[in-house]
């Protein structure tokens, strides 16, 4: 069985000329080696408590004259370095605050449009779900009737020009028209795909053609699906909550 060995890793206090070829060795005696050790670790806890604050001064603490600011600054007295702790919890408190304000007002935008009384005559014409249409509107224009894309859309619903002279859309940038004309757009396709929302969604979004080459909901529609079920669930969770 192997023994662990401990070595000293001690540097020699002197040395002395040997008389084996005039060569000088590091050997001294033990006891000196032990001495000077000691000697040394003294100092060091010397120094050690000579250099230590007393622990009511560790730091001084002064509060900021600033009536709004909580904040409070510390003075290490060694270094002359100043450091100010924010009291968090505060922050935490103004942090809550000012979300549940943002929440609160993101539910009120949900509950109401400026375009409702169109919305729901266009729902109970086409017998389509009012939260959808307004889930349809949000995701693709935001409510905003003059909307351009870059393909030609236009108006709340973004119907392209074509589509939108089939669906009888005489104004597309007149929101009436325009929210009728989208709520039977999806209402056809929802007819079209059994009523699956999801499969009418990206018919709506990139055509019914994509929708039966793809055998679903093409991959590049499916962010957009997502968006409107989730903003029709956002409609309906803020119509309930009233």
């Amino acid at each position: 069985m192997l023994q662990s060995i401990s070595y000293l890793n001690i540097k020699p206090f002197e040395t002395f000329s040997g008389r084996v070829n005039n060569r000088k060795t590091t050997i001294t005696s033990f006891e000196h080696m032990l001495r000077n050790e000691k000697t040394a670790a003294d100092g060091a806890a010397k120094a050690a408590v000579e250099n230590t604050v007393p622990e009511e001064k560790e730091a001084e603490e002064t509060v900021s004259d600033t009536a709004e600011s909580q904040s409070i600054i510390y003075k290490d007295p060694l270094t002359g370095k100043e450091v100010i702790y924010i009291d968090v919890a505060k922050e935490d408190a103004a942090d809550k605050a000012s979300s549940s304000s943002k929440v609160a007002e993101t539910a009120d935008s949900m509950k109401k449009t400026k375009y409702d009384s169109y919305f729901k005559a266009a729902a109970k014409k086409y017998n389509v779900s009012e939260s959808l249409l307004k889930a349809i509107a949000k995701a693709e224009s935001n409510f905003n009737p003059k909307d351009v894309s870059s393909s030609g859309a236009m108006g709340v619903m973004q119907l392209m020009p074509e589509t939108a002279k089939g669906l009888g859309v005489k104004d597309p940038f007149d929101p009436e028209q325009n929210i009728m004309g989208g709520a039977k757009c999806i209402s056809q396709k929802l007819k079209e795909f059994n009523g699956d929302v999801r499969l009418a969604l990206a018919a709506y979004n990139a055509g019914s053609g994509a929708v039966r080459r793809n055998g679903g909901v093409p991959s590049y529609c499916k962010t957009y699906v997502s968006r409107v079920l989730s903003y029709k669930s956002a409609f309906e969770t803020a119509a309930a909550v009233g």
